[in-house]
């Protein structure tokens, strides 16, 4: 019976570790393409723009309300296939029509599917490994991280062989295996968390400082990313051609950081090892706008291979230590997904206007500075709350 029990135990872990390998390697065979995709069947810059704009009050509206919708009848499972479902058939329908009404409702779907997805699969991964008392969740997002580098890296060839069509029928059918996998999490818990009963209980105060947090630092991280391959090409001189390598070293370097990062976790404050990762990206993030060659700037992924992670895995399980389970998922889109969104949505022009006319030394040190700011609401916030709880206790 026991020897029963370690097979299925294994088995289960390595269908886990497939998932992380197959959710974020459908993303990395379609996410370099699209935009590509769609100039060439003619959509304009501003379209492009406004599509994304869409995309994102789309993704603000929604997400919330299916994460709270979930936490409420425990349908995390299902969600989440809805999302990979819905990232699936927006690859379908890329790689079988031109028709641009069509491509506008994929694109939409594509928008409102991706990031919350990515996040409500970490928060079940999350959950999954607590229930079998494992403390392995960055060994898990290690994998999401080389499936993503693995795709990229593979993705030139996918299009050179088939163009377009290929590259996402691929795509899709990368997702709709990770659908099939994630029948890992259960349907429902098996033991179901019971109504509060008397007043309710008033949120965690620390909900507050992470959300404010993560609009800053994902002022810094969303905006960099989206003019860092631009950066390389136009200032670091990348081929074109090359940039789905860089893409994949920008995820390859994580992959041992996220292995021991989980042996950091335990031994350090999750608020400190979150801070501390916020530091490292707004430090690294300043330095890539001034780095004068590209040697520099592998040593700069590695060091931002060091604080990604600690600050990636500590959002998670710091959100996931101070929510209540009724509402855990709908925290975590706020936090993953909401304040991004808005952030992207009040400063996404003003970086762009930011890297046009300031040059990318500027707007690569606005980004550092929006993280820093993160990094002082914490500090700032966990300190006051601290104080307020002793205050009251006395």
């Amino acid at each position: 019976m026991s020897a029963m029990l370690a097979l299925r135990n294994h088995f289960g872990s390595m269908r886990l570790v497939a998932l992380q390998l197959f959710s974020t390697a459908g993303l990395g065979m379609v996410y370099p393409y699209i935009n590509l995709y769609l100039t060439d069947i003619g959509f304009s810059g501003t379209l492009i723009g406004t599509l994304a704009s869409v995309g994102a009050i789309l993704t603000l509206a929604l997400t919330p309300l299916l994460n709270q919708i979930a936490d409420r009848l425990m349908l995390h499972r299902r969600l989440l296939m809805f999302y990979l479902g819905g990232f699936a058939l927006s690859s379908l329908v890329f790689a079988a029509t031109r028709n641009h009404l069509l491509v506008i409702l994929a694109v939409l779907l594509f928008k409102v599917t991706v990031s919350p997805s990515m996040t409500l699969g970490a928060q079940l991964t999350l959950a999954q490994l607590m229930r079998h008392g494992k403390t392995i969740f960055g060994q898990m997002r290690s994998f999401s991280a080389l499936g993503f580098a693995v795709s990229s890296a593979l993705a030139g060839l996918v299009f050179a062989l088939g163009g377009y069509s290929l590259t996402f029928a691929v795509g899709a059918v990368l997702s709709l295996i990770t659908v099939q996998l994630s029948t890992i999490f259960p349907a429902k818990p098996k033991e179901k968390v019971k109504s509060d009963s008397g007043a309710k209980q008033p949120r965690n105060r620390g909900i507050y400082v992470l959300a404010a947090s993560q609009f800053f630092v994902t002022m810094c991280t969303h905006n960099a990313f989206a003019f860092l391959f631009i950066h390389l090409s136009q200032n670091l001189g990348v081929n074109i051609s090359d940039i789905g390598l860089w893409a994949a070293l920008l995820a390859v370097v994580e992959i041992p950081f996220y292995y021991l990062t989980d042996a950091l976790l335990p031994r350090v404050r999750l608020r400190v090892t979150y801070i501390l990762g916020i530091i490292g990206i707004a430090l690294t993030t300043l330095c890539i706008g001034i780095v004068p060659n590209l040697p520099l700037l592998v040593l700069l992924f590695v060091c931002r291979g060091i604080s990604w992670p600690a600050y990636h895995l500590s959002s998670y399980r710091l959100m996931n230590a101070i929510s209540h389970p009724r509402n855990v998922a709908t925290n975590q889109a706020i936090v993953q997904v909401t304040m991004p969104g808005i952030a992207l949505l009040l400063t996404g022009s003003l970086y762009g206007w930011a890297y046009d006319q300031l040059g990318a030394g500027a707007f690569y040190a606005l980004c550092g500075l929006a993280a820093a700011l993160g990094a002082c609401i914490v500090i700032a916030g966990f300190r006051l709350f601290d104080a307020i709880q002793q205050v009251e206790r006395a």
